[in-house]
């Protein structure tokens, strides 16, 4: 139903360009996938180059619809560099209101940017200050090899008194976390340390689709201090997504409902304790999908199956990407801004778009 509500069926032309984008993405390696400029991944921020257009609408078909499910559209990004370091960003996070932005690949490069935005928080298509650094291993050095580096999601939290960052990775399945006791600005540098308390059925996860979403719940939630973790995939012949809830008073396993065969990319608290789930889709037939769920506070419980309300579906009728990252802040007017990135694999078939809305009724 919210598909055909929030979303034009997408033309054959553009069902056929997602579908050559992945069969190209699958067949040429990510070296060659895109003509960018090799630059040294040395400990700590650097200057990068980053260039964004701003994205004037999100439905291809009706330029001057605002409203998309529960959300309203504000604007959009669309980022690009030929620097190396740039793009497969796969977890996202925002601060001052939306204005500072850091996203993480899926090659183990940190970016930070600001983004100027009206009080509503639209933004206006300029960015400044962009800036990299790679995550760094328990030795201090960048992550070699794509198997150890395969950063997924991430999330700031204070938990036992300390404050730290949570990375998760697949292929080598885990949780590393990185001391941050003055939040992000402090990640840049840090050593990590194997999270505590990440329960080892993580390792049972698909290879390739393991912890794509970690969230925080913060002291004075139901659950918090906690982390939620979701996997990509069900384990196994399992029908749903495992979720672990990682200390707090309520710590244990439960399960998302997987709906339709999308898989779960992000996921971010809202200030009213809700979480939101960030969901994605490819089938040869009509292309790329992007799906948004709100899971009640109250649901999250160890040993439930849940389901929460569908806010938006959109497919290639919208100005979508591969959607792989989600962050919640709060607009200068003091509406709630949810901020998405997506991963653009570095090839040049793809893009890495930045989409703001606004969640209605909050």
């Amino acid at each position: 139903m919210s598909e055909r509500r929030d979303a034009p069926r997408p033309s054959r032309r553009r069902r056929l360009i997602a579908a050559v984008r992945l069969l190209v993405i699958a067949l040429v390696p990510l070296s060659l996938a895109k003509d960018a400029i090799a630059e040294p991944r040395q400990p700590g921020l650097a200057p990068i180059a980053v260039q964004a257009r701003a994205l004037d609408r999100f439905s291809a078909g009706d330029p001057t619809r605002r409203i998309f499910g529960r959300l309203e559209w504000l604007g959009g990004l669309v980022l690009w560099s030929r620097d190396s370091r740039f793009g497969g960003y796969s977890s996202l996070a925002s601060r001052d209101a939306g204005r500072a932005l850091v996203t993480l690949s899926d090659e183990a490069d940190w970016l930070r940017f600001t983004i100027e935005t009206d009080a509503k928080g639209r933004p206006t298509g300029t960015i400044g200050s962009p800036e990299t650094a790679p995550l760094l291993d328990e030795h201090g050095k960048p992550f070699e090899g794509k198997r150890l580096s395969d950063s997924e999601s991430f999330a700031l939290c204070r938990i036992g008194g300390r404050t730290a960052v949570f990375v998760g990775f697949e292929q080598v399945h885990r949780v590393l976390a990185y001391p941050a006791p003055g939040g992000l600005d402090d990640v840049y540098l840090a050593k990590p340390q194997p999270a505590p308390g990440i329960p080892a059925e993580i390792t049972r996860l698909k290879l390739n689709s393991g912890l794509e979403a970690i969230a925080c719940a913060p002291a004075g939630h139901p659950l918090g201090p906690a982390l939620v973790l979701i996997g990509e995939e069900p384990i196994g012949t399992e029908p749903d997504h495992p979720v672990w809830i990682v200390g707090g008073p309520h710590a244990g396993r439960l399960s998302l409902r997987r709906i339709d065969g999308f898989s779960i990319t992000d996921a971010a608290f809202l200030p009213s304790g809700d979480l939101l789930v960030l969901e994605r889709r490819f089938r040869w037939t009509d292309g790329v999908r992007m799906r948004m769920r709100r899971i009640p506070a109250a649901s999250l419980l160890p040993g439930r199956i849940v389901d929460g309300e569908v806010l938006i579906e959109a497919d290639m009728g919208s100005e979508i990407d591969n959607m792989e990252g989600l962050a919640v802040d709060r607009a200068p007017d003091g509406g709630t801004i949810l901020t998405l990135i997506s991963d653009d694999n570095k090839s040049s078939l793809q893009r890495t778009v930045l989409l703001r809305f606004r969640l209605q009724g909050e």
